[in-house]
């Protein structure tokens, strides 16, 4: 019983945090300025709406990950 209840929260979750990921805004800046430093000194300044999204991204992720490891210790 506790199983299934864990799997329905983990589809919800994933449902959730795609949800999050596809309404945020692109950077439009690429793997090639996160690595040379390129592209200004805005790094790490999300306010308003995109730092919510931003932090409610990272909560739904962790809450994911937790579901998952808990999916594989939990017997059926």
């Amino acid at each position: 019983m506790l199983f299934w209840l864990v799997l329905i929260l983990f589809l919800l979750a994933s449902i959730l945090l795609t949800a999050v990921v596809l309404m945020q805004e692109p950077k439009q800046a690429g793997l090639g300025d996160a690595l040379t430093g390129g592209g200004g000194g805005d790094f790490g300044s999300t306010g308003g709406t995109a730092g919510g999204l931003h932090r409610l991204t990272i909560y739904i992720g962790v809450a994911w990950g937790l579901l998952a490891l808990l999916l594989q210790i939990i017997p059926r």
